[in-house]
């Protein structure tokens, strides 16, 4: 999602989005202020590229550009092998494990590892991290539980084993640790994720608490996700928390149609 107010906007952001590395296609549209993008980049990658030329951005999915996947793939008979309704499996194809620095307890370390379940048989990760000890490399694992009451110490082990191990990924100069969306062992499924903890640790302290990091993973938008619903109760998140953008003014607030969240003095209604 892209604040774009004219088709010169759309312009600039299509520019800056093809021009980086790996960018297949990119799709704009006004109507709807979104950007699809297919690449075999980071979303980091792409989002930066795009705040770079000035305009805010806020990822609201992500996994397969085949439209209407989910209907094939992720219908009646899944659901009822895994004992499930179809809403609640689409609602767990995707979920994030957040790092937000010293105030939640990470460290340095602030970004994301994200999790796709492309189908039935392919789950995605991907990674974008920062604040990492520079040049070092670090392992990303889930873990078998989400308590973070004592850090990685009470997340348990990696769970499934080995399968656990999302990747070892190698810490550039700047403290930045980045992996394009990469399929992961089968027999990691998405809906086993949620709830579960994904720890970041130097590779040589793989049995070791000390300087690592936790996170639980939480159910996510997936992809084709209705960027207009900001809220929880059908089961639709956004991406990451941040600050929304084009926000509408409402000097009265018994004459707005959508939900009011209130910001300091003003009142604003989003999307």
């Amino acid at each position: 999602m892209v604040e774009m107010r004219c088709e010169r906007c759309a312009t600039s952001v299509r520019e800056a989005t093809e021009a980086v590395d790996g960018t297949l296609s990119v799709e704009t549209s006004l109507g709807t202020n979104t950007v699809e993008v297919v690449t075999t980049a980071t979303a980091r990658a792409v989002s930066d590229a795009i705040e770079a030329r000035g305009y805010k951005v806020r990822l609201i999915g992500q996994g397969s550009a085949t439209r209407g996947h989910e209907d094939e793939a992720f219908g009646e008979a899944l659901a009822r092998a895994l004992g499930t309704d179809v809403r609640t499996l689409r609602q767990s194809l995707a979920c994030v494990g957040e790092f937000k620095g010293r105030a939640y307890g990470h460290g340095d370390v602030a970004g994301t590892v994200r999790f796709v379940q492309a189908s039935e048989e392919v789950l995605l990760a991907e990674i974008t991290l920062s604040g990492l000890r520079p040049n070092a490399r670090v392992a990303v694992t889930v873990r078998e539980w989400g308590d973070l009451t004592r850090g990685v110490e009470s997340c348990g082990g990696a769970y499934g084993g080995d399968a656990g191990v999302v990747a070892v990924v190698d810490v550039d100069a700047n403290g930045r640790a980045d992996m394009p969306s990469t399929i992961l062992n089968s027999q990691l499924k998405c809906w086993d994720l949620i709830g579960r903890g994904v720890a970041v640790h130097a590779t040589e302290d793989a049995g070791d608490s000390t300087g690592a990091v936790a996170s639980v993973l939480a159910r996510s938008a997936g992809v084709g996700a209705n960027h207009k619903k900001l809220c929880q109760c059908d089961g639709t998140v956004i991406w990451e928390a941040g600050e929304d953008f084009l926000p509408v003014v409402v000097e009265d607030e018994s004459k707005a149609d959508g939900p009011l969240i209130s910001v300091k003095s003003q009142t604003v209604r989003r999307g």
